[in-house]
């Protein structure tokens, strides 16, 4: 399993860049990553859209990102 840092640079290379293909701000993404990383489940169907990754990937990476 992938740190959710290293997951969001392998599919979109920067914080800004994620941000920016969901529409959202890059305050927003700190705060996934330092809070509550289960935000970015909102915009699963676009992730999983527009990337090779699946949404039991994403999940996975949402939660045990939350864990720690």
């Amino acid at each position: 399993m992938e740190n959710l840092k290293h997951y969001i640079k392998k599919h979109y290379g920067t914080n800004k860049q994620f941000a920016e293909e969901l529409g959202v701000t890059p305050n927003t993404v700190q705060n996934w990553l330092k809070r509550n990383p289960t935000g970015i489940l909102k915009h699963m169907q676009t992730i999983v859209s527009q990337k090779n990754t699946t949404p039991t990937e994403l999940m996975s990476e949402v939660y045990f990102h939350k864990q720690l």
